[in-house]
């Protein structure tokens, strides 16, 4: 049964989850694999549902040795979501049909982190005023880029990592997300000084990072963001905390807290939760309700 866990490594992949998760939850999936075969059950077909519920009550009760604390709610979630996620795809490539779905505990929301309107215009004047870095003029092309991408237009991490040249639509004035969550691909649009900040970054900043070799430029590199070493760009949050220092803002700001400020300042703005649902890419309203607490908490 090990290599049936590759295997959902590779349809989580397919289904555009994040690269976090599609590290995690197999891992998950592979401590219960291991539990069943202790108990002897080695094939696939012979896993039931009773099984599941007693490798997962065993499981999240488990005490820590050192501690002798239990597993945190947050773990035994991930856990959850891994198990439910493996018998999705037992059951979607045609393996096994197991009538199971672990109820997660549950967990009250946090507020979610975000900055202010000034904070951001702070943040963005951090990219012309970065003068201790290697070429200034590049890096805070890209910089203002990337603002543009997850907090104008709201992107999620692996959206923006993935998303390619091609992807940006200038004379449409819209990024085609290829990748979003779930898969789902969606249209977003980009604001004017969004657009002219990505349309700098293209014509100069990127070329920079490219560099002026002239061989053939290799596949990957059509991603939009590009590292100083030619690769698709990963350091965003090394990026992002020298902004924020150079902007003076004391807050643990990430590329979500983009996304999470953008919804805020657009409900502050007047415009429908249900267009920014859409906007966000949300599958569901609820998840785009939180940001009516963050404004009542505001206000």
């Amino acid at each position: 049964m090990k290599n049936i866990n590759n295997e959902f490594k590779q349809w989580l992949t397919t289904l555009g989850f994040a690269d976090s998760s599609v590290k995690s939850l197999p891992q998950y999936v592979n401590e219960m694999l291991d539990y069943l075969k202790e108990n002897n059950i080695s094939e696939v077909n012979h896993i039931t549902k009773e099984s599941i519920q007693n490798f997962f009550f065993q499981w999240k009760n488990r005490k820590n040795k050192t501690s002798g604390a239990g597993l945190s709610v947050h773990h035994i979630n991930k856990g959850a979501l891994a198990i439910n996620n493996f018998i999705k795809f037992l059951k979607a490539t045609e393996r096994h049909c197991i009538d199971l779905k672990l109820e997660r505990e549950q967990v009250l929301p946090k507020t979610p982190q975000v900055l202010t309107q000034a904070e951001i215009k702070a943040i963005y004047e951090a990219t012309y005023n970065n003068t201790k870095r290697i070429n200034t003029t590049a890096f805070g092309q890209r910089d203002r880029a990337m603002l543009a991408v997850y907090y104008g237009c709201g992107l999620r991490r692996n959206e923006g990592y993935n998303l390619l040249t091609s992807d940006i639509q200038i004379d449409k004035k819209l990024i085609y997300v290829r990748k979003g969550k779930g898969n789902k691909e969606r249209f977003v649009p980009i604001a004017d000084k969004g657009l002219q900040d990505i349309e700098e970054y293209l014509d100069y900043g990127r070329k920079f990072f490219l560099g002026n070799k002239k061989n053939k430029i290799k596949p990957n590199l059509e991603y939009f963001f590009i590292s100083i070493h030619r690769k698709p760009m990963k350091e965003f949050t090394a990026r992002i905390r020298l902004l924020t220092e150079d902007a003076r803002i004391n807050k643990k700001v990430s590329l979500h807290t983009f996304r999470h400020s953008i919804a805020t300042h657009l409900l502050q703005s007047g415009m429908e939760i249900e267009q920014i649902k859409k906007f966000l890419g949300h599958a569901s309203l609820e998840s785009t309700q939180i940001y009516t607490h963050i404004i009542n908490e505001i206000i």
